[in-house]
């Protein structure tokens, strides 16, 4: 039993699907969970923008550029069942009409981001009838719920997919990224957030494995937008694809891994314009012919350094900082520490002035923005003598800002401004690959 989700590159046009229903045949995929069609989601950001601001003529502008793409789309997939799907467009974009006439902040916003994937997976449904597959749709957000600390919840997943675990015979799609909230209206799980769905289902029903197929030859040993002379890694494990996910490799959201380890669920990653190429695997296994695997980067990294001599030789110092993250909800990528001070980083600064101004009465504190998180990951054994010597001798003239490394076997990250970026990447492909 599979679990396949392709992202908005693979289902952005009416060839595209033909292929991905291919695809979905071929393994074949019990269940299949889409993002929206390329394109889309960011059309329905701005409409959103455009309706909270009252600007009803880019909301109307945005539209008629999707009506464009989705009915080109239903023109060139489906014949019998094309006016099902043109009625199914029309209805999503009077929903959209309806909440930007009547806007609510959130409420509204969310629900218009939500028709992109309902549209999508309709459609591509319809088109699956069409070949002569019995194919059924599911509505993710009357099982993928979300409770008040915006934790999904996994049993309530189980108890809706129960039946589809039971039935073979039938190719169920499903949307990936929208949810319910605990208020009980329409959300999302955020960008990316179709991966952390695929494999919530994966874990749901037992999957023997969760394919998550983008227009990328599996994960990277590097960035290739920004480093020459990558390439595919083929086996990684769990907790080396989690690292890399959660410090920029944009292939996989960061949230998945962790249902698909907890239940030893493989992870494909597969690029859905070469289907045959072998892609990434991802599971328990450990490659451990190598020390250093691969290299990723995250932007957006503000820096806060708290300076107070109550640190020396003081109990509780760090739970006070701590509290203060927890009571912003903004989680923590980075930390050091010394004797009277403490630096770290995060990558939301949503509420950084609040957090500044209750730290401040901790001791004196410093911003920087614009920096880099560059991570190495591997097997980093403690009892294995040189590896820090050639990651820092690779890029010994970059300067570093700061240093992790210790905290696991698998990754040492350091800290830089975001203009020396490509120059790091660069550096340690040519010297440690």
């Amino acid at each position: 039993m599979k679990v396949l989700k392709f992202g908005g590159t693979s289902v952005g046009s009416a060839g595209n699907m033909k292929r991905v229903a291919e695809i979905v045949q071929r393994q074949p995929a019990r269940i299949t969970v889409l993002s929206a069609m390329s394109g889309t989601t960011d059309a329905l950001v701005k409409i959103a923008a455009a309706a909270a601001a009252g600007d009803t003529e880019t909301v109307e502008r945005q539209l008629a550029m999707l009506t464009e793409k989705y009915t080109a789309c239903i023109e060139g997939l489906l014949v019998s069942h094309r006016e099902e799907a043109t009625e199914r467009m029309r209805t999503a974009f009077d929903t959209i009409r309806r909440e930007a006439a009547a806007f609510e902040e959130y409420r509204s916003e969310r629900i218009v981001i939500a028709q992109g994937e309902l549209l999508t997976s309709a459609i591509f449904t319809l088109y699956l009838n069409e070949c002569g597959m019995k194919a059924v749709c599911l509505h993710s957000p009357d099982f993928m719920v979300t409770d008040s600390e915006e934790k999904v919840d996994t049993e309530r997943i189980r108890r809706a997919l129960a039946g589809v675990a039971a039935d073979p015979d039938t190719y169920y799609v499903a949307q990936g990224f929208i949810c319910t909230n605990a208020r009980g209206e329409i959300d999302n799980l955020g960008r990316g957030g179709s991966d952390y769905s695929a494999a919530l289902m994966g874990a749901a029903v037992d999957a023997a494995e969760v394919q998550i197929w983008t227009d990328i030859d599996g994960m990277h040993n590097n960035d290739p937008r920004f480093v020459e002379h990558t390439h595919p890694i083929r086996n990684m494990s769990f907790d080396e694809a989690a690292e890399l996910a959660y410090f920029g490799a944009k292939i996989l959201h960061p949230a998945t891994i962790q249902p698909c380890k907890d239940h030893g669920i493989p992870v494909l990653l597969k690029n859905t314009m070469d289907p045959e190429a072998p892609g990434t695997t991802i599971s328990n296994r450990d490659d451990d012919s190598k020390s250093f695997h691969a290299v990723a980067a995250k932007d957006g990294i503000t820096v806060i350094r708290i300076h107070s001599a109550r640190m020396l030789m003081a109990y509780g110092f760090l739970r006070k900082v701590f509290e203060i993250f927890e009571q912003y909800r903004t989680p923590i990528d980075m930390i050091t520490t010394s004797e009277v001070a403490v630096s770290l980083t995060v990558d939301n600064d949503a509420h950084i002035d609040d957090i500044v101004r209750e730290l401040g009465a901790l001791g004196s504190i410093e911003i920087e923005r614009n920096n880099s998180i560059v991570c190495v990951v591997g097997r980093m054994e403690h009892s294995d003598a040189g590896l820090a010597a050639s990651v820092f001798h690779s890029i010994r003239n970059i300067p570093i800002k700061m240093i992790s490394y210790g905290a696991s076997h698998r990754s040492m990250a350091m800290l830089i401004e975001t203009e020396y970026k490509q120059r790091t990447l660069q550096s340690l492909n040519d010297s440690l690959f």
